[in-house]
Order: structure tokens, then C-alpha cells, then sequence
């Protein structure tokens, strides 16, 4: 069913594109005037049909310190870890993230071209996992993060892929909400760090 309802609003709403970028990790450099952040992470894990061990959608806030160009605003990472899941007769895999209602989306030159119009983020260097969110798509009211490839799970457990930490910025400070993480099962729901409804 709640696979159903994202496919009928994916056909009927219109959609946009974010703008996706690479960036190291320096790129905390814009919320933190010696480049150094404190986090809060929260981790939610979910039953992988077709592998033995549970994956994990781990989640990141932090804010932009005072004297920066993102001084006060909430930065959100997100990742997902498919190495505690080993397959059972196959691999199973993630492929995307949707978030409902995320809200308005600041604008950075995260990856410092020149051009403040950068919407999401990967961190690929200076961070954890392989696999990066190629392409970000608004289809009222949900944000989806769709991932490059697949992330797979191992062949033990400890032995599958995790995603690069991918985020956005917000102007509003998190709480914790309902998310969903697609696997070549179906969507699986998850509890994300999100601005409020």
C-alpha cells in the first residue's frame, strides 16, 4: 500500500530537480569558522527481507556557528549502511531515501565553483562509503535522494556497502520524523532528523 501511494504521487505531481554536488569534508568550512562541527546522530534500523542482520539509515544534524556564511541555519546528513546485512541466497540492496514535506531548501556553493546554487550535498572525501546520491528530486510533498547503482548488502555480515553522508540545509531546527528507504523489496519506513512539518 504505502508503496502504491509514493508511485501514484510520483505520476501525478509535478517534480523538480535539486542541484547535486561532490564535496569533502571541508566543505563545513561554510558553518564553522575553524572548520570543526558538533553533530548529533541518530540511527534507525530496518529488517532487509532476503538478508540476515538489519540495515541502517543513520542521520546527522548540525548548526552553522555565528561569523559563517551558514551561521545559525541546521545543516542534515543522511546515510545508508547496508554492511551489517548479509545475504541469504542473494544480495539485497538500497537505492533511494524519500522524505515527505522536507521543506525549503538553502542554497550553498557547497562545492566551491563559484556558484551559490548547490541544493545537496555528497561528502567523498574525508568520509565514509562508496556509493553517492546522483540526482535529488521534489515530487510534492516528497523528497527523494536516489543513489548511484545500488547499495549492497555482503556476503557476511560487516561485508556490505554504505552510502557517502549526502544533506541539505535548512533554516529550521530538526526533529524527528517518519522516512522511507527503498530496497529491491519495497519501501521500508525509518525515523529521520527533518525540519518540522
Amino acid at each position: 500500500m504505502v508503496l502504491f501511494s509514493l508511485i501514484a504521487l510520483v505520476v501525478a505531481a509535478p517534480a523538480f530537480a535539486l542541484d547535486v554536488v561532490n564535496v569533502p569534508w571541508t566543505f563545513q568550512c561554510l558553518f564553522s569558522p575553524s572548520c570543526s562541527v558538533s553533530v548529533t546522530d541518530h540511527v534507525s534500523t530496518f529488517a532487509v527481507p532476503g538478508g540476515s542482520g538489519n540495515g541502517r539509515l543513520q542521520s546527522r544534524v548540525f548548526q552553522g556557528q555565528a561569523g559563517t556564511v551558514g551561521a545559525y541555519k541546521w545543516v542534515y546528513e543522511y546515510r545508508i549502511d547496508m554492511a551489517p546485512v548479509a545475504g541469504l541466497t542473494y544480495p539485497p540492496y538500497a537505492d533511494q531515501l524519500a522524505i515527505s514535506t522536507w521543506g525549503a531548501v538553502r542554497e550553498y556553493d557547497y562545492n566551491s565553483d563559484g556558484i551559490a546554487t548547490d541544493d545537496v550535498f555528497n561528502i567523498t572525501s574525508g568520509g565514509v562509503g562508496t556509493k553517492a546520491v546522483t540526482s535529488s528530486v521534489v515530487v510534492a510533498p516528497w523528497t527523494y535522494f536516489v543513489l548511484n547503482g545500488r547499495v549492497y548488502s555482503g556476503n557476511y555480515p560487516g561485508g556490505g556497502e554504505s552510502s557517502y553522508f549526502f544533506g541539505l540545509t535548512s533554516d529550521r531546527a530538526p526533529v524527528l520524523r517518519q522516512g522511507w528507504v527503498h530496497l529491491d523489496s519495497g519501501w521500508v519506513s525509518v525515523q529521520v532528523y527533518a525540519p518540522p512539518l
